[in-house]
């Protein structure tokens, strides 16, 4: 969703109200922060929305305390399993590569690289995604999400004239199946935006509308309170017709309308048929009724039984997805917030974003980090039914779509205040989390926003042009950190499907991650142990991911219960150094990692380092 795009047109003084809005405090947390109003929590309709109540489980019980996440290991009969082994790439079109040919004759368009503006266009298109799928593909992706790529007047596209027609300026159709196909040809996907709470004010219904007013054959397929209909020269707030966010750009759809509702279920089922999209990543869908969305992804399962939708709906909302649900997956910001607040120290971010409501992260230690992602995990597994496909109720955790930045949010180098040790941290735990990963374009090199650290981190300056034209501004030791992790994941198939438990980390004194403390003790409350697992080892080996967020010094020595069991030799799938390894020494006072009597190893991290160790 954009707001930001229109927002200047209506006064400075709402101007100035929403750059205010973007704060950024470096505060210090010395106790854990629960979801009662701390920690981890996330924008929604109704404001800050978090987790204020325990769930108890009805259809999963968790074998311990340490246990949130159950197994899913491959399932045959389900047709949209793939979407657990994906790693997504968000490429916002006007913005990642121009055409090689050049841009569309005769139009005008801001240099590449440009400072970005909120109307300005850059020619970024689709066959300028299409040439460079070997860099995608190099990070360890399978699958592309565009946002949207219809005829628009706006660079975001989030203003769609036409549902049925790419925009010529990104190519069109043909440049837009050449992609699908060539993603197609590489093993790889293509999730597409749709937007359809609302249209823009050029869409061709509403054209009709502001022409013929009452006489428009499409009138009831939008929300007038008043004739004549005024769309151009009106401020906000002033709209005789009901607008998202009360914006005149964007007329919202009436989805009381068999017409309106007819329309955009053709379109859902238009490119999955004709062009082969593998799933619809699904704008602002709250305001639509769950009704029209469980018709939507039926019709577009009936096009193409492998067809995922993901809900863009924030919060923790089990009730939404999954087979007892409307969607198949939703953007998963609750685990993006958790992380950020676990690796950015002492960072603590409060970001208007474009889509409204509060992006806030605050800091969290490594048993505040513990306690808040459990709750996550709990809320989707303990409504989740496991049967034949994708079960019944809520959507297993290993289907939610994972994500720490993205075109609506402010960059997560900015979050972190530029801090690229804590980014490859944070694309570590992202890549060893149930839930496939998506990484916003740029993050990969190390793009932190137009302005840097120090200007502001909000749309449109997070939306700056991918630096081809820069290399010299490239952060290699991010970009391969990036593509080691993406390998990593694509190499264990615990990382994709394992269960989640929790693992306890004890420093030398005896004192576990529970408690205050110093020296060791201290930094055992900075260190973060899960190990994914299956229960039956034929599905494949289990892993212990380890992370470390201090900024200081090693942890020592620190003793981890594992679920390997006595006398496992385990070596690095992905090293300490931060590399993919297959050592069998951490070259630490621990020496070799083998597992002693009780199931314990010895561990010794380096200051915002991780580890993934498997057996050997």
């Amino acid at each position: 969703t954009d707001m930001s795009a229109t927002a200047t047109a209506f006064g400075s003084a709402f101007a100035s109200t929403v750059a205010a809005a973007t704060t950024r405090s470096l505060r210090r947390s010395s106790t854990a922060a629960g979801w009662g109003g701390r920690g981890c929590r996330l924008p929604g309709e109704g404001g800050i929305i978090g987790l204020t109540k325990k769930r108890t489980s009805t259809a999963y019980r968790a074998v311990d305390e340490q246990t949130v996440v159950s197994p899913s290991p491959r399932d045959p009969t389900c047709a949209s399993d793939w979407w657990k082994d994906a790693v997504i790439y968000q490429i916002f079109p006007d913005r990642f590569a121009p055409d090689p040919s050049g841009p569309p004759a005769g139009v005008q368009l801001d240099p590449w690289g440009a400072p970005p503006t909120i109307r300005s266009f850059q020619g970024g298109s689709l066959r300028g995604i299409t040439a460079n799928l070997d860099h995608v593909q190099s990070l360890g992706i399978n699958c592309l999400y565009l946002t949207p790529v219809f005829l628009s007047t706006a660079n975001h596209r989030y203003h769609p004239s036409d549902f049925m027609v790419v925009d010529p300026l990104l190519g069109g159709e043909p440049a837009f199946r050449e992609l699908v196909d060539a993603c197609h040809a590489r093993g790889m996907r293509l999730v597409l935006d749709g937007v359809f709470n609302h249209t823009g004010r050029g869409h061709w219904a509403f054209t009709s509308l502001l022409d013929a007013q009452e006489q428009s054959p499409y009138r009831d397929w939008y929300l007038p309170k008043s004739f004549p209909i005024v769309a151009y020269g009106v401020e906000r707030h002033q709209v005789n017709y009901e607008c998202w966010w009360d914006l005149p750009d964007l007329p919202k759809l009436n989805f009381d309308n068999p017409g309106v509702q007819e329309h955009i279920l053709d379109v859902g089922a238009h490119w999955v048929k004709e062009f082969g999209i593998d799933g619809w990543r699904l704008d602002y869908p709250g305001e639509i009724p769950p009704a029209f969305w469980k018709e939507f992804r039926a019709r577009c399962r009936a096009e193409s039984p492998e067809c995922v939708t993901v809900g863009e709906l924030f919060g923790v909302r089990p009730q939404d997805v999954g087979e007892g649900g409307h969607f198949d997956s939703l953007m998963n910001y609750a685990f993006g917030t958790c992380a950020l607040g676990f690796t950015g120290g002492d960072v603590e971010l409060r970001q208007d974003d474009a889509i409204g409501g509060e992006y806030e992260v605050k800091a969290l230690d490594a048993p505040g980090f513990r306690k808040e992602y459990t709750e996550v995990c709990r809320a989707y597994q303990s409504a989740h039914a496991a049967g034949i496909g994708l079960g019944g109720g809520s959507a297993h955790p290993s289907m939610l779509m994972n994500l720490f930045d993205s075109h609506d949010t402010a960059r997560a180098l900015w979050m972190l205040q530029g801090d690229a040790a804590a980014l490859r941290l944070l694309l570590l735990m992202q890549a060893c989390a149930p839930g496939p990963p998506m990484i916003y374009q740029g993050t990969e090199v190390g793009q932190v926003g137009q302005l840097g650290i120090e200007g502001s981190g909000r749309d449109p300056h997070n939306r700056q042009a991918f630096p081809w034209h820069e290399p010299e501004t490239w952060d290699h030791t991010t970009f391969e950190h990036t593509r080691a992790v993406g390998a990593l994941r694509a190499d264990s198939e615990a990382l994709r499907r394992g269960g989640l438990r929790w693992c306890t980390a004890t420093s030398a004194s005896g004192t576990d991650g529970d408690d205050s403390g110093a020296g060791s003790e201290a930094a055992v409350r900075s260190l973060l142990v899960w190990e994914r697992f299956f229960d039956d080892a034929a599905h494949g080996a289990s892993a212990l991911c380890v992370f470390h967020s201090s900024r200081g010094a090693r942890t020592g020595p620190v003793t981890v219960d594992t679920g390997f069991g006595a006398g496992v030799v385990l070596r690095a799938a992905f090293g300490p150094t931060g590399k993919a390894a297959n050592g069998d020494s951490a070259g630490t006072t621990c020496g070799a990692w083998v597992t002693d009597s009780s199931g314990r190893v010895c561990l010794d991290i380096e200051a915002q380092g991780g580890l993934v160790l498997v057996p050997a």
